[in-house]
């Protein structure tokens, strides 16, 4: 339940009933709105009790508490630096993953820990796409489908901060995904390195991943790869995120530079 504090006047401790008002319509809307989530989701469940895959990514996917992860200091925290390579540019129109790659790092650190697939995208693979990653159908016929590798993605993202450069881009496909399997969705703290960059030069425009790491001394070994991609990200954000914040301070200062 909302706990609220009653509101006083500045010039003494005298209790306000106008604005305490307020403050209770406050509470009851929001009690309305977390007793209608927890419908929800009790719904969802039940709707995928037969499923037990499809209840786990659920459940996995609600496990992740993004205000708490936001308190953490940024030095304490862990990080999925995340890329993707797709047959197109468009999640909802029929385009899909055909590989993926991340790294994790604790702090600014890299763990040694990653993660690869190559992805089936059960569809051929455009000329045009081909020609900027240079994945053909052939490189990906005996991968497996994006559903048998989604528990592995979740697993391995858990409770960390995503990371990725455009990271929306890559979230909207797992997003699609984890909405036709589970109905769910990913709940993870993001971080743009793009946006970071635009906060640390202090100005508006658009960069393509070659022109920030350029900026940020970065060489990008296997670009249009996932894994090339995502190392070059983890550089980058490595190198903008101490020049941007101090190291204990939290995650969500982070995250409010890239508004």
């Amino acid at each position: 339940m909302v706990q609220v504090v009653l509101p006083v006047t500045k010039s003494s401790n005298e209790y306000n009933p106008a604005s305490a008002g307020l403050f209770f319509i406050m509470k009851d809307l929001l009690n309305r709105l977390h007793n209608k989530f927890a419908f929800l989701r009790q719904r969802i469940e039940k709707k995928l009790a037969q499923d037990k895959q499809a209840l786990r990514l659920f459940k996995t996917c609600h496990a992740c508490n993004p205000e708490q992860i936001k308190q953490q200091s940024i030095a304490d925290t862990r990080y999925i630096v995340l890329d993707t390579e797709t047959t197109g540019l468009h999640a909802y129109s029929g385009d899909e993953i055909i590989e993926i790659a991340m790294i994790e790092l604790r702090g600014l650190k890299p763990t040694g820990r990653h993660y690869h697939s190559m992805i089936n995208p059960q569809r051929p693979i455009p000329a045009e796409s081909t020609a900027i990653h240079h994945i053909r159908d052939a490189d990906v016929a005996n991968a497996p489908s994006v559903q048998e590798v989604l528990p592995e993605i979740l697993g391995f993202i858990d409770n960390a901060v995503l990371v990725g450069h455009h990271i929306n881009f890559d979230i909207r496909f797992i997003n699609k995904t984890l909405q036709r399997i589970c109905h769910g969705r990913l709940l993870n703290p993001w971080l743009d390195t793009m946006l970071l960059y635009l906060a640390f030069r202090g100005q508006m425009g658009h960069y393509a991943l070659e022109e920030v790491a350029q900026h940020c001394h970065v060489e990008i070994r296997n670009r249009h790869s996932a894994e090339g991609d995502a190392s070059a990200t983890a550089e980058i954000f490595t190198y903008l995120t101490p020049r941007l914040v101090r190291i204990n301070d939290t995650v969500g200062r982070l995250v409010t530079l890239q508004q």
